[in-house]
């Protein structure tokens, strides 16, 4: 199975608390995020978030889709917060959010390293890996923008 290290950095017009209260609610997702189809919790995990499991239902810009189970391994309200991957892809992710000092905005930072588990995915990883990259670049720009846009309308800019 080809590995995949997918870093993304987006850069939101709002306060980290907001940013992460946006980033923590995955049901709302779908809102403002084209590229995912639904979100369903799958377990409730303990009253920090560690163990809980959503499942993912995802589109792409090409014309495939993947389902993805996240489970909450590490948390750190509002700076970071890293899951365990099973479904379509395997391996695991985080998020981290800063901001430096007298900015008036957020830097989410998220970092993938999955394996494709769906066998077509494998057929030929040297030409699909770069296709699977720009994919996920597009999906993420996507979110990028539709967190910003959803922030802004939400009134949680300073």
């Amino acid at each position: 199975m080809p590995q995949f290290s997918l870093p993304s950095i987006w850069l939101i017009s709002a306060p980290v608390d907001a940013v992460w209260s946006c980033l923590i609610d995955t049901r709302t997702w779908p809102s403002w995020w084209k590229y995912v189809d639904g979100v369903e919790e799958m377990a409730a995990g303990d009253s920090s978030g560690i163990d809980n499991i959503r499942k993912y239902y995802w589109r792409t810009c090409l014309p495939y889709s993947l389902m993805l189970d996240l489970r909450v391994t590490q948390i750190q309200a509002p700076r970071f917060i890293f899951v365990e991957v099973d479904g379509d892809l395997k391996g695991n992710g985080c998020c981290r959010l800063s901001s430096p000092p007298c900015a008036d905005h957020t830097r989410v930072e998220f970092n993938w390293e999955v394996q494709t588990c769906k066998p077509w995915m494998n057929w030929l990883p040297t030409l699909t890996r770069p296709v699977f990259a720009w994919n996920h670049a597009q999906v993420m720009k996507n979110g990028e923008q539709g967190l910003i846009q959803y922030i802004s309308s939400q009134r949680y800019r300073k």
